[in-house]
């Protein structure tokens, strides 16, 4: 996920606070009108952080996802040593996809760097590789479904 500067993030937490669309108008009048706010929203709609329609302006789940920390790994990590390589990817997704609750794709998307239809695709190539991923209900309230991991790989008896 790209880093997100000071005033990026402030415009995503009135938007969260607003608890759904927040008329342009009003969203201006929080900050400044100067070339870099209107700048910072160009880019948050470019990166599909936040969505305008008309005379409105709503964060998308991305953008939630932005706010929260990276969920931690199920597993303690490595002491990090000089001869130890970085984890890739895949591997970072694997742990996230550990998570006793499950995650979201937004979310996974947030900690991985990717935009939510790379999440997806990737969570199809584990599938390809016969790691067995479970769809999880939203949490109550919620709209969007979890994933998490299952113990076993796909085709082998129970």
């Amino acid at each position: 996920m790209p880093k997100l500067s000071k005033n990026q993030l402030s415009i995503l937490d009135v938007l969260n606070d607003a608890g759904g669309p927040m008329p342009a108008s009003a969203l201006e009048q929080k900050f400044t009108k100067s070339e870099a706010f209107r700048d910072d929203l160009a880019y948050l709609t470019q990166t599909a952080f936040i969505t305008k329609k008309a005379k409105s302006v709503r964060i998308t789940e991305i953008g939630l996802a932005a706010l929260e920390p990276a969920p931690k790994p199920a597993t303690k990590p490595e002491p990090k040593s000089i001869e130890t390589k970085p984890k890739t990817k895949k591997a970072r997704l694997i742990e996230l996809l550990n998570a006793k609750d499950g995650v979201t794709v937004p979310v996974l998307a947030a900690a991985l760097g990717w935009l939510p239809h790379t999440t997806r695709a990737a969570l199809t190539g584990l599938k390809k590789d016969g790691l067995i991923i479970s769809k999880l209900p939203p949490h109550e309230g919620g709209r969007v479904s979890r994933y998490t991991l299952t113990n076993g790989v796909a085709g082998e008896a129970a």
